[in-house]
């Protein structure tokens, strides 16, 4: 099947923005999500008194898991935009505001995912059973979605704190609170979450590495109630770099107690820069492949010193 012209326009509009390094991201599942998510960055350190920095990162991607036995499809794909703003309040604390949004669509990568299984013979993993670049997005009896959906939120404050620096070493913690103005089933949760976690990294010359773990804690949404879930779900990140570009794994739990909906994600995160200002990274999921999308996009335009720093650290 020949590829489209959107589709083309659309990936060489999403490769033309490479401009910055590949930051910490999210597992986009959407149903997971909507309980809990997390945007932060965590090559950002703490910022000096005064001192403002703002983010903005798009992504974009698509998934298709199904589970008959307990009526899930995931077959659809989604586009989450985060707005972040970051203001240095003393020698060791960064307020942090995120305002999210998030969509699903029919999107235009099914073709080219196909495509790309049929060259290279591996599995099609039954994806002819579902028509191309519509949404099937369901969970019985809780929702249903066969047409594009938008939500605003949530949106997340936090602090970050830094608990120790040195030379080339530094121990930050995080707390936040999350909320959404409004439920939507399978893409928003009305009730808050709180989510604590801890970054370290290390840094010498061109060479850095990280890790990080957050835990969210919430209740149920108001629409999953009747499904047997844990109100906690947890992300951690690794990852190195050299120079511009980075590599790195995410694992997250999940919320869900049976079914394919409980197995947790595994992501490999491959990032690259070409200057500051933009940064790209591509996430391709691991095994068992049933709470992560097949492939997904992400970019982040980054702006610093909005404001100067008025003291030092």
């Amino acid at each position: 099947m020949p590829f489209r012209l959107p589709a083309i326009f659309c990936f060489l509009a999403l490769t033309g923005l490479l401009f910055l390094p590949a930051s910490a991201a999210d597992v986009d599942f959407p149903v997971i999500q909507s309980m809990a998510s997390f945007p932060f960055d965590e090559e950002a350190g703490i910022l000096r008194s005064g001192e403002v920095t703002a983010t903005f990162s798009l992504s974009h991607a698509n998934h298709f898991m199904f589970d008959t036995r307990s009526g899930v499809t995931n077959d659809m794909e989604s586009l989450n935009g985060v707005l972040g703003l970051r203001v240095g309040m003393g020698r060791r604390l960064t307020l942090e505001l995120y305002c999210r949004w998030s969509s699903i669509m029919g999107g235009w990568l099914d073709g080219l995912i196909e495509n790309f299984h049929s060259t290279f013979s591996l599995p099609d993993n039954h994806r002819p059973t579902y028509p191309r670049d519509q949404v099937e997005y369901r969970l019985d009896p809780v929702f249903a979605h066969n047409r594009s959906l938008g939500v605003a939120g949530p949106v997340t404050l936090a602090l970050h704190l830094g608990v120790m620096e040195r030379k080339n070493f530094s121990l930050n913690a995080r707390l936040a609170l999350q909320a959404a103005p409004a439920g939507e089933p399978g893409l928003a949760s009305a009730r808050p979450a709180l989510i604590a976690g801890m970054s370290v990294l290390w840094k010498r010359n061109a060479f850095s590495m990280g890790l990080s773990g957050h835990l969210a804690f919430f209740r149920s949404p108001l629409w999953l109630e009747g499904v047997s879930t844990t109100p906690r779900v947890f992300l951690g990140e690794g990852w190195a770099r050299i120079g511009w570009f980075k590599a790195g794994i995410l694992w997250r739990t999940s919320p869900f107690r049976t079914g394919d909906l409980a197995h947790n994600g595994w992501q490999v995160v491959l990032g690259f820069r070409l200057r500051r200002g933009v940064e790209f990274r591509i996430q391709e999921d691991l095994g068992p492949f049933d709470t992560t999308p097949d492939i997904q996009f992400g970019i982040r335009i980054h702006l610093e010193a909005l404001a100067k720093s008025s003291g030092s650290r």
